[in-house]
This record gives structure tokens, C-alpha cells and sequence, in this order.
């Protein structure tokens, strides 16, 4: 299934003094396939390749503590809503 799914990524810059854990939802999952033998002698609407991509999402922006002035300590970053194959 190609669904949103739970996932924490960490976020730093070198010139900050702190790295950001960050829960979101990114899409995962399986999507159907065909690949068959003959694939030189199909056209190429006849094979299908899809992967799980996003639907719907929004954008969340995070702001990573003990950044210098001259730097911007903010990170945005996709939550997927839904998620399709594609």
C-alpha cells in the first residue's frame, strides 16, 4: 500500500549550535508494477514503473535553535496529506 507513513529526519546547518529532530509524514509504500520479458518489442505505454509519491502535502517550516544572526535558522520541510502511485 501507498500510504503516508511516519518519519523522523534531523535537521542541522554547521553554522548553528543545535540539531533538530523533526516528526513528520512522508508516502511509502508499494505500488504496482509490470515488467515483462518482451519489453524490447512493447511499446513503452504497455510497461508500467510506478512509485509512491504525494498526493497532498503542506508545507511545515521549523526553526533550528542557536543560529548566528548572519544565518537563517529556518528549515520548511513536506508533510504528505495523501499519497498516490505514479
Amino acid at each position: 500500500f501507498c500510504i503516508p507513513t511516519e518519519y523522523t529526519m534531523h535537521i542541522e546547518r554547521k553554522e548553528c549550535a543545535y540539531c533538530l529532530t523533526i516528526n513528520t509524514t512522508i508516502c511509502a509504500g508499494y505500488c504496482m508494477t509490470r515488467d515483462v520479458n518482451g519489453k524490447l518489442f512493447l511499446p513503452k505505454y504497455a510497461l508500467s514503473q510506478d512509485v509512491c509519491t504525494y498526493r497532498d502535502f503542506m508545507y511545515m517550516t521549523a526553526e533550528i535553535p542557536g543560529c548566528p544572526r548572519h544565518v537563517t535558522p529556518y528549515f520548511s520541510y513536506p508533510v504528505a496529506i495523501s499519497c498516490k502511485c505514479g
